[in-house]
């Protein structure tokens, strides 16, 4: 009855229906990008008229657009970084029954940030009163036995066999500086990214470097991260890879996911 009596009440111009909202989007130049990059579902933003603004908007857009994919998932992989961080801090409080968030990689060593992959968890997970699990070791171990054998840890298990069943994940995108600014990253990167042409990386997704084509720079074989293994980080159904204020390099894994940039 309430349907019927609103759309009478609309057909007679008794009632005026307005959304209102503090983002505008370029949908032209959405359709442009998403055929020319290949990316299923991708957002831009118009530049708000506060400067002071910018940021505000882009989180609250993003942490509308993760807790609607978040509705319909069951596990959620979470990387680090600040603005996935400022994402979460956007979160409203929900309920959610069988939700896990967890890591999906190991941490980038910046423990004194409040943006590592541990924190990132517990913050998501505190929104939904739900469970988390964790990977308490470092992003790289170049060792391979060692590193083969921490994820049979018992402490490590857990996490990785709920990344390994993700239907979601987000993750965000840096540049080879984020290795560089990790001073036991940056004296080690040629034992890091083993046959890898530095000059070649234009970003880094899910800790690993990639060229200007898109293309994952390390293969299987030399990939150092501890995480869980690429093909399967790729073959989740939902990635929100990216939340940035300006726009990338040509995204390495095409139609898994999508971005977010103000214009």
């Amino acid at each position: 009855m309430i349907t019927k009596y609103l759309d009478e009440s609309l057909a007679r111009g008794i009632v005026d229906i307005n959304i209102h909202t503090d983002y505008a989007r370029n949908a032209k130049l959405e359709k442009q990008l998403s055929q020319a990059l290949n990316i299923k579902h991708l957002y831009i933003l118009r530049e708000p008229v506060s400067p002071s603004k910018r940021q505000g908007v882009l989180t609250s857009f993003a942490a509308n657009q993760v807790q609607a994919a978040i509705a319909q998932s069951h596990v959620v992989g979470l990387p680090w970084g600040e603005t996935v961080f400022a994402v979460l801090d956007t979160f409203s409080l929900q309920e959610a029954d069988d939700l896990t968030f967890t890591q999906y990689l190991g941490e980038n060593m910046k423990y004194r940030s409040s943006s590592v992959s541990m924190r990132m968890v517990q913050k998501a997970a505190s929104s939904y009163d739900a469970g988390y699990t964790t990977i308490p070791g470092p992003l790289y171990i170049v060792n391979d036995q060692v590193r083969q054998g921490l994820i049979q840890e018992p402490s490590m298990t857990e996490a990785f066999e709920n990344a390994a069943q993700m239907d979601m994940l987000l993750s965000g995108l840096g540049t080879i500086e984020s290795i560089n600014a990790i001073p036991a990253w940056r004296s080690a990167k040629e034992a890091i990214f083993p046959g890898v042409d530095l000059d070649q990386v234009a970003g880094m997704a899910f800790g690993r470097p990639y060229d200007i084509n898109g293309n994952f720079l390390i293969d299987q074989a030399n990939d150092k991260t501890f995480s869980l293994p690429l093909e399967q980080i790729l073959q989740v159904p939902v990635a929100l890879p990216s939340f940035s204020a300006v726009a990338k390099p040509p995204l390495p894994w095409g139609p898994y996911g999508g971005a977010f940039l103000p214009t």
